[in-house]
Parts: C-alpha cells; structure tokens; sequence
C-alpha cells in the first residue's frame, strides 16, 4: 500500500510522534549523508523497516518528506498510516522484530494486546500498530488478501472509535489543533479510498460490517465519488462524439472501458433497484448508444460498413440499461441496425447495379408523365432493354432484384397497352355514326395487333412467375379480342361472294333467295365499284357489322321487305345505267 511504502514518517526514518527535534535533524542530517555520497547511519533509518522494500532515498524526497509533517493536518494524514510507539513497553519489542524482518513476533505481541474485550489505554497502539501491519502488504505470503484487509480495517476503526485517540492527536499536534472522532474515521476512511488498486465493492462491504461514529456520512460519499467520476466519463464521450462523428466508436468504447469497473461496483453495492444505481447505469446506456448511432449514420452512405463496430456498443448499452425506456430505445435502434445489416446483401447489388438501377428508375419515371398508349409501351421496352440485359448479366436471371426490376417495366408496358385499348373499346361502345364507328373498328384492330406484338415482347422477357401468370391472362384476352375484331373487319372470315352468309344479307332477305338476279347486281356493283375505294371498303365493312341484325329483325316483316326491295330495284336501275 502506498499510503504506507511511501509514508512521510518511513522516508525519515521517524514513528509517528516523533518531537519536533526528531524532525529537524533527520530533515537535516540525511540529506548531508546523501550530499557526501557516505552510508546514511541506523539511527536514521532504523524506523524505516526496510523489510517493506528499500527506500531509494534522495535530497529531493528527503524535503518533500519533511514539507508534508510541516502542518498538523499533513501529520494526521501520515500518522493514520504509519507506527505509533503509544505503548513503549509493547510496542517497541513489537518494532525490534519487524527490524529484523520477524513479523511473526510483532504480530504475537500485539495480537495478544488486541483480544482484550475492548479497547484500553494499554493496547489502542496495539490496535494501530497492527492495523497497520496488516495494511502493508508484507504480511501476503502469510494471510489472504482479503483477510488481511478486513481485519486491519476493523482493527483501525475500532482504534479510530475509541476514546484514546486524543492521546494520539495529542502527540502529533500541537494544543490549538482540534478534530473530532468522525472527522478523523473520515480523514482516515477517504486516504484509505484513494489508495491503489483498491476495489469499492469490497471495501463497501467490509465497512458494512463495522459500526461506528461516521459510518452513515461515508456510505453517501462512497457512493458518491465514482458516480461523479462516471458523470464526467460521460461528458467526456459526449464532447468527443460531437467533436468527431467518425471518432464516436472509440469515444463509446473509451467510455466502456473506463465505467465497467466501477459500474460493477456500484452495482454490488447498491443493487439494480436503487435509483442511484440506475440513474447512472442509464446514463452511460444512453451515451453509449448515442455513440454508436452517430458512428452508423456518419458512415452509413460510404464504403465503410459500421454496422458490426454499433452493434457492439448497442450490445454494451443492453448490459447496462435498468429502466424501460433506456431498453427500449436500445432495443428499436438494435432491430432497426438488424434489419440494415441483413439488407446488406440487396444493397450490395444495388451497388453493382446503380447506374443501370438509376437510368431504369428514371425511365419509369419519365413513362409515368406520357399517355398511356401502345406505341409508349413499345418504346418503353426498346428503351429499358440495354439496362435490363445489363442489370442481368451482374446478377444472374434468376436474381429477385433483376426479375422484379424487369416484372416493373413489364408492368408499366403493359398497363399502357391496356389503357389505350380500353379506351377504344369504350369510344366504340359510345359512338353512333357508322361511318365513325368503323373507323374506330379499324383503329381498334391496329392497336390491337400492336399491343399483342408488346405483349409477346414482354412474355419473352424474365418476370416473376406472379406476373407472368397476369401476362398470360392479358394475353388470353388479347387473342379472344383479336379474333372477334377479325371476324368483324373479314366479314366473319369469308369470301363475301362464297355463301349468303357471307354475302348480302339485307338483299337476300329482301328477294328471297342469294342467286336472284338483283343480288348478282348488287354484289357485281360490291366487287366492281365499292371495294376499290377506302369509303366503299368502310361502307362494305359497316354493312356486314350491321345487316345481319337487321336480318334477324325485320325477316318476317313482309311490308318492310316489300319496301326494301322496291328500294332496292331503283338502286339497281341507277347503277345500271
């Protein structure tokens, strides 16, 4: 223990209650010796107990010694770790055997004034001195560590407890220096504190054990002092993490590394239901999840994957979060970061993929402002090909990535096929004039052609099977629509002079029979006149789109047959001439 290896009184020479002569001429003289380079005699050192470890002695250390038993409080301090010669008759045989390393003995003696029942003016020193002893350290080959520390503990505080202190601050300091029992268990207890390598936990609970005077003020301060110390880790971490974002990391594991100990101390002390425990542990959870989210988002666009270096501070701050709303902010930033770092490999993709991904994306974008119409669709799939042969040969044609990006342009191409066709429909559904109507017939079919050859393009395409069922189903619909408008523009897909069926309804009806004489004019004028011009074409493809309901319905109507083929018979004699 340092308190004691390097204590004022050893470095003299001195024992606690030396005269101020004492001093003055061990301040003087030794430094002489060292001066002249010649062997310091052992009147000088004899009370150093060399056997604790040589003492490397200088003039330098020799003042510095001196200067700290200038004042009665630096006294107080030294001689609360340091031997006391308060019983002459015990102590100094005591001190005969620790000069020549048999500690044993001194342990004996003193051991034998300090079973008493209590404490007494003729072995409070022997409480002191042993304390002490045990203190050092050169007793470890001897006793347990632990065991050690304990048992000088309870031996200072019983001396420290007792009412024969006065005769030991009576010997230090002068007449107008006053302290209190408590003041001095206080002094003693916080020199004690700082010594080190001492561990919190074990000292909390060795001084739980004991009763005395001062007890309750130093369990407050105990407490206190590393969690002030952890309060300043944290600010510490937080200025280098807003200093630096990309230094966050090691300000979080900085702050890890510096708080565990004493965190776990006071863990042990305290328990986790105690507010102060986890006021404290919550704080350094919060920071060093803070540290970790700067670190991911600073990084998160780069080439730098910080997903394993956060998760670990996330994992650190889980460890030491007690209230709800510490864990779950931990626990919604850790599944957020899961979720990123299971996404890694789509992301990677994207990457390889990005220009063509972009130029694809814009291509989408820049078809969704345009009509809808067949001829859009066509060129939509001429334009996005390149990037899609592209985006294929990087990941392979069965990658989910390559088949949902060539199912969206599928999509989008076949939606404006769609449009445009039932947009036809309806404009024909809602036209009247026949002449117009059978213009819209033809356009219909055309666009309907086109939309089966976009159609075929993309069913040539790698899609995903769920699209690829619709395709087929758009595909089905298609054909049944392609053959029903080439039953219509074909005259149901006959020679129009092969039956009557094919031929003129209205007129057969009208004569009774498709051989009659005034039909054969009427389909000669069809073939020689009307089917050589675009208006007699539309005419002769109105005709058959509307006679045969004609037919159905005035079949049995003689008056109006009649009339008809009176009609009829005027036209004839017009187109004969």
């Amino acid at each position: 223990m340092n308190l004691i290896k390097n204590n004022p009184y050893r470095i003299l020479g001195l024992l606690v209650g030396a005269s101020a002569a004492q001093l003055n001429k061990h301040r003087t003289w030794i430094p002489q010796y060292i001066i002249a380079e010649a062997e310091i005699p052992i009147e000088f050192t004899a009370y150093s107990f060399e056997v604790f470890g040589t003492i490397h002695r200088t003039t330098e250390n020799i003042e510095e010694a001196a200067s700290k038993l200038d004042l009665d409080s630096d006294k107080i301090n030294a001689a609360l770790f340091w031997f006391w010669n308060g019983h002459p008759i015990t102590d100094e045989a005591a001190f005969e055997a620790m000069k020549e390393g048999n500690f044993e003995y001194a342990i004996e003696i003193w051991s034998r004034r300090v079973q008493a029942r209590s404490i007494t003016k003729g072995n409070a020193s022997a409480h002191h001195n042993l304390s002490t002893l045990y203190f050092s350290g050169a007793l470890k080959d001897m006793f347990e560590e632990d065991e050690m520390f304990e048992i000088a503990l309870s031996l200072k505080i019983e001396f420290l407890e007792s009412d024969f202190i006065k005769e030991f601050t009576d010997q230090i300091t002068d007449e107008h220096f006053k302290i209190t029992k408590k003041e001095l268990q206080l002094l003693f207890l916080e020199n004690l504190s700082q010594d080190v390598g001492f561990n919190i936990s074990k000292f909390f609970e060795a001084v739980s054990n004991i009763e005395f005077s001062a007890k309750q003020d130093f369990m407050k301060g105990l407490v206190q002092k590393p969690i002030s110390q952890i309060e300043q880790q944290i600010e510490t971490a937080k200025s280098k993490r807003k200093a630096n974002k990309a230094n966050a990391i090691n300000a979080g594991k900085e702050l890890y590394n510096n708080v565990a100990k004493e965190i776990n101390q006071l863990k042990s002390i305290l328990g986790t239901s105690d507010i102060k425990f986890s006021s404290i542990s919550d704080k350094v959870a919060e920071e060093l999840l803070q540290c970790g989210i700067d670190y991911f988002k600073h990084y998160r666009d780069s080439n730098t994957d910080p997903s394993s270096y956060s998760m670990d501070l996330f994992r650190k701050a889980k460890t030491l979060a007690i209230g709800s709303v510490a864990k779950q902010r931990i626990q919604e930033n850790t599944e957020n970061l899961q979720e990123w770092i299971n996404d890694k490999p789509e992301r990677d993709k994207q990457k390889r993929i990005a220009v063509d991904f972009e130029q694809l994306k814009n291509l989408i974008d820049r078809y969704e402002s345009l009509p809808e119409t067949v001829a859009n669709a066509k060129q939509l799939l001429s334009s996005a090909k390149p990037y899609l042969n592209n985006v294929k040969n990087a990941l392979g044609s069965t990658d989910e990535l390559y088949l949902g990006l060539s199912s969206r342009i599928g999509s989008d191409a076949q939606g404006m096929c769609v449009s445009e066709i039932n947009k036809l429909q309806e404009r024909f559904a809602n036209t009247y004039d026949p002449s117009t109507k059978v213009a819209v017939i033809f356009t219909l079919k055309q666009k309907v052609d086109e939309a089966w050859e976009v159609t075929n393009t993309i069913s040539a395409m790698d899609l995903r099977s769920d699209f690829r069922s619709r395709v087929n189903q758009n595909k089905n619909s298609l054909s049944g629509l392609r053959s029903q408008l080439s039953q219509v523009t074909t005259g149901s897909g006959r020679s129009s002079s092969s039956s009557s069926s094919g031929g003129c309804y209205i007129a057969t009806m009208a004569y009774g029979s498709y051989e009659h004489p005034q039909v054969f004019e009427l389909r000669k004028f069809r073939d020689d006149f009307l089917a050589k011009t675009i208006a007699g074409r539309m005419f002769i493809q109105t005709y058959y789109f509307i006679s045969p309901k004609l037919v159905e319905l005035l079949k049995n109507q003689k008056s109006v047959n009649t009339l008809i083929r009176k009609a009829l018979n005027q036209f004839i004699k017009v187109i004969k001439k």
